[in-house]
């Protein structure tokens, strides 16, 4: 399971919306460089004020044995002959 990092920059706490925003782009640079992967969302609070949300998560490592596994079991399935159909209708 990986790590999920939330992080809240409120308008209220910063002088404007825009210093706000552009604490969270910094701190999403930072976790970027990182490897985690990043989600933005805006809100807003019930006064209108904004509220900018960074979701930061490490992506998923692929498993490459699982991975060469999947592939060789599809290469076992057998493939259906297509019959032709007309050669089983009678002609007269």
């Amino acid at each position: 399971m990986s790590k999920v990092i939330q992080e809240v920059f409120l308008e209220l706490e910063w002088n404007d919306e825009a210093e706000a925003r552009n604490a969270r782009d910094q701190r999403a640079q930072e976790l970027q460089q990182q490897g985690y992967l990043c989600v933005y969302e805006n809100l807003f609070t019930v006064y209108g004020y904004r509220v900018f949300l960074l979701k930061a998560s490490l992506p998923e490592p692929v498993n490459a044995r699982k991975v060469e596994s999947d592939s060789s079991k599809r290469r076992l399935v057998p493939r259906l002959k297509r019959s032709n159909a007309l050669s089983s209708v009678e002609q007269r």
